[in-house]
């Protein structure tokens, strides 16, 4: 895996109005040691307490030139992961290693049809002794069809397994050189933003995004800045603003989170071209052993997410 690039962070000294982030350009070498490291009680008492974090977002989703409202479901959970057969640890004596899961689960409607889509990331707790995600599935459903993608980390390569019903794409399995992924972002976010990768990569965009627009599968070249934005506020508002910009997709993606820990997501942005806008912010978040919750009773919970999309 590629070492981090220069550290670029943004923060206050400038005076603006209270709407207004305060920024100054900083360049150095990141030091920072991870909130698990330095914190082991705090992160322990939040990712290990048999909880999963569920967080719904309103979403306003570009497509087909329009745009469309629908909701994002993000799922958080630690769990025991086996890394040679890279699935859930169930039983035996095989040693695991544990794993910050994300399923993202999106859902939208175009006119008379609608999307579901769902990205799963399993990334090694242990910054130190397994830099990588090492796992990714995504699929997708709508009317005209459904597509299924998987990327396991092996050996130095990303290997890919494509499943489509689009003459494009149709079945592959398409080794790449080990790189940057897009959807670890999402989980490593969640671990230590300062430790994301920063500067000019190569990365591979999401699956969300190369199967919605049917882009071909490789690592492109991109810019990761992370910026700390400070409001001249009463409550002295933080946020860290992650993005990627990449040139030749014309594509740029921004990531919001809190600046102190858990550091949760406040909002995201895809922009492509430029009118394609898509949109996702925080509604509200629980913390439940969601499989648990699985009796009709327990169905209010999802009132307490103010979730929109139902089965019915």
């Amino acid at each position: 895996m590629k070492t981090n690039k220069i550290l670029v962070i943004f923060f206050a000294t400038l005076s603006l109005t209270s709407c207004e982030a305060q920024t100054e350009k900083i360049e150095k070498t990141p030091t920072v040691d991870t909130y698990q490291n330095s914190h082991p009680e705090q992160f322990q008492k939040y990712w290990y307490a048999g909880l999963a974090e569920v967080s719904r977002y309103t979403l306003d989703q570009a497509r087909y030139g329009s745009q469309h409202p629908g909701e994002a479901i993000l799922i958080y959970v630690t769990e025991d992961f086996l890394p040679e057969k890279q699935v859930k640890k169930e039983f035996g004596d095989e040693k695991g290693i544990s794993v910050l899961k994300l399923n993202m689960v999106e859902k939208f409607v175009t006119g008379i049809y609608d999307y579901a889509l769902m990205t799963s990331i399993f990334t090694p707790i242990d910054y130190r002794k397994n830099a990588a995600t090492m796992k990714v599935s995504f699929s997708s459903q709508d009317w005209c069809g459904q597509s299924f993608a998987q990327m396991n980390a092996r050996e130095g390569k990303l290997n890919y397994q494509i499943r489509s019903y689009f003459q494009g794409e149709g079945d592959e399995n398409i080794s790449l050189p080990a790189t940057y992924m897009e959807e670890d972002i999402w989980t490593r976010i969640r671990l230590e933003p300062q430790m994301l990768p920063l500067g000019k990569i190569e990365m591979v965009p999401s699956q969300k995004y190369l199967r919605l627009l049917h882009k071909e599968l490789k690592a492109y070249s991109a810019e990761a800045t992370l910026v700390l934005q400070v409001y001249d506020s009463k409550e002295k508002a933080e946020t860290y603003i992650y993005t990627l910009k990449y040139p030749e997709l014309n594509r740029e993606l921004k990531i919001c989170t809190e600046s102190k820990f858990p550091f949760k997501i406040l909002w995201w942005e895809e922009k492509v071209g430029p009118n394609q806008v898509t949109k996702a912010t925080l509604d509200t978040t629980i913390m439940e052993p969601y499989w648990e919750k699985n009796n009709p009773q327990d169905q209010g919970l999802r009132d307490s997410l103010n979730m929109q999309y139902q089965i019915r």
